[in-house]
C-alpha cells in the first residue's frame, strides 16, 4: 500500500494541472481576504467576521480541489494511463484505496493551510490599521474548521464522480454545477410542491453548514455535524458505487 501511494504521489504532483488549480485554490481567498482587510475600516471587522469571511472564500478552495481530484482519476481514463497503472496493481481496491487517501490527506492540507493563512494575513493587515482582531471562539472558530473538513469530504466525491463517469468535462460540470444550480432548483421545486424543510436534505447544502460561523445560521439546516456527516455519508456512497464501477468495468 505504502509503495502504490508513494506512486500516486508522484503521479499528483508531477502533473502541471494539480500545481495550476491548487496556485488558485490557495490564491482565491488570500487575494479576497487580503483586499477586504485593506479597503474595509478597520473598526467595521473583528474575529468573527474575519472567519466568516475565511470560511466562506475557502468553499471555493474546497470545489476546486474537488475539480483536482476529479481529474487526477478522469484524465488516468482518458489518457489509458490506467492500464499500466492496473498491470503493475492487479488489485484495482488497493489503487483506488491510495487515490482516495491522497485526495483526502491534499484536501485537508491545503484546505487547512488556506484557513490559517488567510486568516493570519487578514488579522496582521486589520491589525496593522489599528483593528483589534484575535482568533474568535466558538461557532466563529468551529466554522473555520468545519471548512477543513468540507475540503476534504468534496475532494472525495470529486474522486468518486470521477471514477463513476471517467470524463473530465462531465465530472467537473456535476461537481460545480450540481451545488450551483441543481440543488437551488431541487429545493426550489419542492417549496413549490408544499415540502418546506427539504433543501435540507439536499447534499451541498448540507455539507456547507460545516462551514456555518454562526449557530443562528445553521436553523434551517442538519446542524454543522450533522450536516457534515449527512454529507460525507452521501460521498461515501458515490465513492463506493465509483469504486466498484472500476472494479467491475474495463480499463
Amino acid at each position: 500500500m505504502i509503495a502504490t501511494l508513494r506512486s500516486e504521489w508522484i503521479k499528483f504532483r508531477t502533473v502541471r494541472m494539480n500545481g495550476v488549480l491548487t496556485i488558485i485554490a490557495v490564491a482565491f481567498p488570500l487575494v479576497i481576504v487580503g483586499l477586504t482587510a485593506l479597503l474595509i475600516d478597520a473598526d467595521d471587522m473583528d474575529g468573527g467576521d474575519l472567519a466568516s469571511l475565511v470560511s466562506g472564500t475557502s468553499i471555493i478552495t474546497g470545489m476546486l480541489l474537488g475539480v483536482m481530484a476529479a481529474a487526477g482519476i478522469t484524465s488516468e481514463f482518458g489518457f489509458n494511463t490506467i492500464r499500466p497503472t492496473f498491470a503493475a496493481t492487479p488489485r484495482r481496491m488497493r489503487v483506488i484505496s491510495a487515490k482516495a487517501v491522497l485526495s483526502i490527506a491534499v484536501g485537508a492540507a491545503v484546505g487547512a493551510a488556506v484557513v490559517v493563512v488567510s486568516f493570519a494575513l487578514g488579522a496582521t493587515l486589520l491589525n496593522g490599521r489599528d483593528g483589534d482582531v484575535s482568533l474568535p471562539a466558538g461557532d466563529a472558530r468551529m466554522g473555520m474548521v468545519g471548512v477543513v473538513v468540507f475540503a476534504a469530504i468534496v475532494s472525495l466525491l470529486g474522486l468518486g464522480l470521477g471514477m463513476l463517469i471517467r470524463s473530465t468535462p462531465a465530472a467537473v460540470a456535476v461537481l460545480i454545477l450540481w451545488p450551483l444550480v441543481a440543488e437551488g432548483l431541487v429545493a426550489g421545486i419542492l417549496f413549490a410542491a408544499g415540502i418546506e424543510d427539504a433543501g435540507k436534505w439536499l447534499p451541498y447544502q448540507s455539507g456547507l453548514a460545516l462551514s456555518n460561523t454562526d449557530s443562528s445560521a445553521a436553523s434551517d439546516t442538519l446542524g454543522r455535524w450533522t450536516g457534515g456527516a449527512y454529507f460525507l455519508a452521501v460521498t461515501v456512497a458515490v465513492g463506493a458505487f465509483g469504486a466498484w464501477s472500476v472494479s467491475t468495468r474495463d480499463a
